[in-house]
């Protein structure tokens, strides 16, 4: 006997993954109308530079789920690849890689300690951190590229397995560990908890300030990760690149679901996000159309984003209105 199908389940998981389902309608709205977006070149090209804002955006969510916010990730872009640029040069491949990821989490445990410990809001203290990367990178760099040449480095960014960049592999295996963080792990359902309400959270026995210093680490982590994938594909360090993928990974994590206010987001949604811009930007470039009017349906995805989020939160407490006065 067949299994009787649940349509409330259907419901709820639709309602959940909103950007998930905007997604693969996307897919199959630009398959069926922009030639060569499902070949295989164009679709490792989408993979490819949705990588950089995936691991940026993958970390934004945690900050977000706090609470807070990030705004200092497309100066540490630039400062990671100075950093790491400059590091090639003398000491090698291994030490690169060690110096960029330990200066990513340097700066990230700057910030949550600053966030944790002095009760400044993240919004200050990270944008206070965009200056201070950027002008860390423009004197170490004397304001100038930073050329790579180094072939083990560069596989970072352009190697794959067929069609699938190593990078893709990297950030899927990263997605995977931070969903089963937020899933099952008691310290990844505090985030949560701390963005929905901070005080309950102090009231209740959780470490606040060590969760909050704890995904500031691990936002720069992933940044600086997105930061050496983002060099290797341009052979060369940028103390002045990096400009707006703060904002893009913010758009990426609200159009996934997230709300800013905390306590609201998935990896899934989250992902699809990225995925989204990239996709329209791709269907962009394939049809001719001006690349400024990316701008443009970023900010249309945002605002229906922000709205869809809205309603949803006035319709969870409008229900529990409802329920109290019964």
């Amino acid at each position: 006997m067949m299994p009787k199908f649940d349509k409330r389940y259907l419901a709820r998981f639709l309602s959940a993954n909103t950007s998930l389902v905007a997604l693969v309608i996307l897919l199959i709205l630009f398959s069926a109308i922009v030639p060569n977006f499902t070949d295989s070149r164009n679709l490792t090209a989408i993979m490819s530079q949705s990588m950089v804002t995936g691991f940026l955006a993958l970390g934004q969510l945690l900050v977000i789920l706090t609470g807070g916010i990030d705004l200092s990730l497309g100066s540490l872009v630039a400062f990671t690849s100075i950093v790491v640029s400059v590091t090639i040069r003398t000491y090698g491949f291994i030490p690169a890689i060690i110096a960029g990821i330990a200066m990513g989490l340097l700066i990230g445990l700057a910030n949550g300690l600053l966030v944790a410990k002095t009760k400044m809001p993240a919004f200050i203290v990270t944008l206070g951190m965009m200056g201070i990367a950027r002008g860390m990178a423009l004197m170490l760099a004397n304001a100038k590229p930073v050329p790579i040449d180094n072939e083990y480095y560069k596989i970072i960014g352009a190697g794959r397995i067929a069609w699938v960049p190593y990078s893709s592999i990297l950030l899927l295996v990263c997605a995977a560990v931070i969903h089963y963080f937020l899933t099952y792990r008691r310290s990844g359902r505090y985030l949560y908890a701390i963005g929905s309400n901070e005080n309950n959270s102090l009231l209740s026995g959780i470490n606040v300030p060590r969760i909050k210093i704890m995904v500031h680490m691990l936002c720069s982590f992933f940044c600086a990760i997105g930061g050496m994938i983002w060099c290797s594909r341009l052979v060369s360090g940028s103390p002045v690149g990096g400009n707006n993928y703060e904002t893009e990974s913010i758009a990426a994590v609200i159009v996934g679901g997230a709300s800013l206010s905390g306590g609201e987001g998935t990896v899934l949604g989250t992902m699809a996000g990225v995925f989204i811009f990239q996709c329209i930007a791709s269907m962009l470039n394939l049809t001719g159309i001006n690349p400024f009017w990316q701008g443009v349906f970023k900010g249309m995805l945002i605002l229906a984003a922000v709205i869809l989020s809205v309603f949803r939160n006035y319709g969870g407490k409008d229900k529990n209105r409802r329920t109290a006065e019964k």
